[in-house]
Order: structure tokens, then sequence, then C-alpha cells
């Protein structure tokens, strides 16, 4: 039997995108200041620290993945992703991104100047944010 295809509305797109990428980077921080940060002070500190800059970087994570599946939906690639996909791949591309900056940290591009830093950051977050959201979304019906 075909599976029945329903529209997602905005608060069903809306919703996952714009607060699973927050929660996952909250439990991210949280988790590394609780196994890798030594003593009740340093904790305190670092993951204080931690949270307001992934606050910021979380911000700047659904903004792009808001503008990729709008761009993917215009240029009819893909439809929103919602329901269980959506909430899923919202939750593990944040983790992705993280991954890729353990693999291959920013600061390691220090010497070439502070845009190659940037993009250092940038980079993975797009590529994710792109693959994730290909993967999210079902193909229109058109």
């Amino acid at each position: 039997m075909a599976e029945r295809y329903v529209r997602p509305t905005v608060a069903g797109w809306l919703t996952p995108t714009l607060i699973a990428p927050w929660i996952s980077v909250y439990g991210a921080v949280t988790a590394i200041a609780a196994l890798h940060i030594d003593g009740l002070f340093g904790k305190v500190l670092g993951w204080t620290v931690g949270m307001l800059v992934g606050s910021a970087w979380a911000f700047v994570f659904c903004t792009l993945l808001v503008l990729v599946d709008l761009a993917l939906l215009g240029v009819k690639v893909r439809t929103l992703p919602a329901g269980k996909r959506g909430w899923a791949l919202s939750f593990l591309s944040p983790l992705a991104v993280l991954g890729a900056y353990v693999a291959v940290p920013p600061y390691r591009f220090y010497a070439a100047g502070p845009w190659a830093i940037g993009a250092a950051v940038v980079v993975p977050m797009v590529v994710v944010a792109i693959v994730s959201r290909v993967f999210a979304g079902r193909k229109p019906l058109v």
C-alpha cells in the first residue's frame, strides 16, 4: 500500500527545527562540563561559558537549518522535514557538527588567520545542515 503524503504544518516543521538543536547542544555542553572539567568552580564556570557559547552557536545553526530547508523547498528538491524524522535529525545534526570539530578542531587553523577559523566553524555546519536536510525531507510529489 502506498504511503499517503501529509503536508507538514509550519509548527510541525519549525518546532523540531528550532528546539531540538538547542536541547542537543545543551546536553553536550552539560556532559562535557560534567566529565572533562576538574573542580567544582571549574565545572560551574566551564558549564556557564559553554552554555553561552553553545547558545550563540545553536542560534546560528537553527537559522542555518531554516535557510537550508527553505532553499531546498524553493528549488523543489525536498519538502520540509517534520515528525519523527525531523526531530531525530534535528537532534543528531548538531552532534555531527561537534564530532567534526573534534576530528578537525577549528583552532588548528589559527596560523591562517581569523577568516580560516571562521570558515572552519561554519563549513561543517553548512555541510551537515544540507546533508541532514536532504535525508530528513521527502521528495516532493510534483
